[in-house]
């Protein structure tokens, strides 16, 4: 029975949306709630660490690493947010959003299974690059600029994949519960993918081989790459053999950590995308192994970020100086401040004491001021050409200036 017929026949019907919170799903929903809020704290931490890095001068690590490891962080948490919608679902028992909506999920939910991979892949691609090919090659391979072209290039390939993702997404209405004497039914709303059976075979077949298989033998060969490289060239080189030894070992455990998470976290998935035609996926202890199956590949989303940036010494170096640098300039402006502040409030007393605030204070001070300002005035309007004597012997004015001047004064004193 498809959705008009069963809204036809429930329409005049009491609806109660969704099934109560209890039993396992809460404790589905609440591992997942776990996991979102560590996965916004991880990817928070280290776009905050990576992102300063970037258009930093001086750094050794190379940009195009830089802005990968940025573009994943940006990536993982866009899924996280994704993720809040499948937790929503969960707490209330049905989908409590548009179509829309309900594609934009999905949506996301695909390109980060597709775009972890290879994000993953190109920083093991570059590692090999930097280290093993010619300096020009590796020159082009640490620039920030050839890292946008390879991630705008990815993106777009993976949007071309992901094409029925946009045509086969759609939310489902289930009545389930009828009631025919009360007139009761529940309804349960689900946002789902669900293609026709042939296009989803070849869907999830190309997407398991581009997102999952070449990611996987391109991060090994890579990585793996590197210390027979590196080996070869201590045969040919006065470089230490315990550096290289050092080197060897750093690479080696990055390359079987990442490759244990990524098989662990996403080939369950991939298994249970193609098993769920053969295994009876409605029963319910497949729904709640099919719930964490879900949740692995949002597992790996917080370890890739944190791997790369805590097993980079280049990274926390660079963190760590531009993180001292900000605390002296810091220091810095709030001495200068202090300093400041300090020379106002012990210069404030002295001001105080200065005898202009004192005459202004005084009323004798005041009038014997007012006073003086008026023998100037009468002074001045007596003398107004004093400042054209000459002082010259010759002339009759210089001989007799000084006492000209006392009579005047003399005559001011006394009017």
């Amino acid at each position: 029975m498809n959705d008009e017929a069963s809204t036809a026949i429930y329409s005049d019907w009491t609806h109660h949306g969704g099934v109560p919170f209890q039993g396992l799903r809460k404790y589905i929903a609440f591992t997942y709630i776990g996991f979102n809020i560590v996965g916004f704290i991880v990817n928070i931490w280290v776009f905050y660490v990576v992102a300063p890095l970037i258009f930093a001068p001086a750094v050794k690590v190379p940009k195009s690493i830089l802005f990968f490891i940025m573009a994943l962080c940006v990536g993982d948490l866009m899924t996280m947010i994704a993720m809040l919608l499948l937790v929503m679902e969960l707490f209330f028992g049905t989908w409590q959003f548009s179509s829309v909506v309900c594609t934009s999920y999905l949506v996301f939910d695909s390109m980060n299974k597709f775009i972890a991979p290879m994000i993953v892949f190109l920083i093991s691609r570059t590692c090999y690059a930097t280290i093993c090919l010619n300096k020009t090659k590796a020159e082009r391979a640490a620039s920030l600029k050839y890292a946008v072209v390879q991630l705008a290039v990815a993106l777009g390939f993976v949007l071309v994949l992901v094409w029925p993702v946009f045509a086969y997404s759609q939310v489902f209405t289930f009545y389930i519960n009828p009631n025919s004497t009360t007139k009761e039914v529940t309804i349960i709303r689900k946002c789902g993918f669900f293609p026709p059976q042939q296009i989803e075979f070849w869907f999830n077949l190309i997407a398991c081989i581009t997102s999952y298989a070449v990611p996987l033998i391109g991060i090994i060969y890579s990585y793996l790459s590197v210390p027979f490289f590196l080996k070869r060239r201590a045969l040919t080189t006065l470089v230490s053999s315990n550096s290289i030894d050092n080197a060897m070992r750093k690479v080696i455990t990055t390359v079987l950590l990442l490759t244990a998470i990524y098989v662990l976290c996403w080939s369950p998935y991939w298994v249970s995308m193609f098993a769920h035609d053969i295994l009876p996926v409605a029963q319910k202890y497949m729904v709640i192994i099919s719930y964490f199956i879900h949740l692995l590949p949002y597992v790996s989303c917080l370890a890739y970020p944190v791997i790369f940036t805590l097993m980079n010494r280049g990274i926390r170096t660079a963190h760590a100086k531009i993180v001292a640098d900000q605390r002296r300039r810091f220091r810095s402006l709030t001495d200068d401040a202090t300093v400041h502040v300090r020379s106002v409030i012990r210069g404030f007393p002295q001001r105080l004491r200065q005898p202009n605030s004192n005459i202004q204070n005084d009323p004798k001070s005041t009038s014997s001021d007012s006073a003086t300002r008026c023998v100037e005035l009468v002074y001045r309007e007596k003398v107004p050409d004093t400042k054209t004597y000459s002082t010259d012997e010759n002339s009759g004015y210089g001989a007799n200036s000084n006492e000209t001047t006392r009579e005047i004064e003399n005559e001011t004193l006394l009017s």
